[in-house]
């Protein structure tokens, strides 16, 4: 009998491989930042993390270069894999931590959230500082056109907050700042990340438009003063109000 329709029906074996790698990756993830195995702790030998987690070896491997690459463990020798300390991790870790993080002695996500807040907002506002000095007349139209996207996307939480995070990225593009905008695209995947997490407390103001209709101005007339004072007063009630969200109970 012709097996043509299973074997269109299966899924690859590599996707089922990245399937199962990525189940592994969360649940050593979670444990770590939750302090099941906090920093300085040996991880169990491979064999048995594979049997713990239902895992392949080579899935498992798989699963722990990546926790490597977010400098979250390290082979020591005489040691095998062991949790490097807080302060070596990687940005990508924090969407991870905010969902499993806060063991005794920890900081509280809370607290996490309002302190990559006020780091997003430093950024945000030395980005618009400078850009505002070398965006001519006309610059910010890719940025306008983000920030209608995101005034469209308004009642999905995850998809405003996407197309928002354009608006920044589409004003560092304007100003060639290339730095910026390459450290902007290694931070794309955390934001993303993020707004899934808190999609139910994020929404813009109503009066979100006007007020990039009024920093997009000031950006293009060369006035870094009245962009940031427009940048400051936005972000900071948008984060309040975030903030006090994620904190009410229920």
């Amino acid at each position: 009998m012709p097996q043509t329709s299973q074997t269109a029906h299966a899924s690859p074996p590599d996707q089922k491989d990245r399937g199962a790698a990525q189940s592994a990756f969360e649940s050593l993830l979670a444990a770590i930042v939750a302090g099941t195995y906090p920093p300085g702790e040996k991880l169990p030998p491979e064999r048995d993390l594979a049997r713990e987690l239902g895992a392949s070896r080579p899935t498992l491997r798989e699963a722990l270069r990546r926790l490597g690459a977010w400098q979250l463990i390290e082979a020591r020798r005489g040691s095998g894999l062991v949790v490097r300390p807080r302060r070596e991790w990687s940005v990508e870790v924090l969407p991870a931590y905010l969902r499993h993080g806060g063991a005794p002695g920890e900081p509280k996500p809370i607290r996490v959230l309002a302190d990559a807040l006020v780091l997003r907002r430093s950024m945000v506002y030395e980005i618009i500082s400078l850009v505002s000095e070398r965006i001519p007349a006309g610059g910010t139209a890719a940025a306008r056109s983000a920030a209608r996207q995101a005034w469209a996307r308004r009642h999905d939480g995850a998809a405003y907050a996407a197309a928002d995070f354009e608006v920044t990225r589409g004003l560092v593009e304007a100003a060639d700042f290339l730095p910026a905008l390459w450290l902007l695209n290694r931070l794309s995947s955390v934001f993303e990340e993020l707004s899934r997490s808190f999609s139910d407390f994020i929404a813009p103001p109503e009066d979100y438009l006007e007020t990039h209709d009024r920093l997009f101005a000031a950006i293009e007339a060369g006035d870094p003063g009245a962009a940031l004072a427009i940048a400051r007063a936005h972000f900071e009630a948008h984060d309040r109000r975030l903030l006090a969200s994620a904190e009410s109970p229920g």
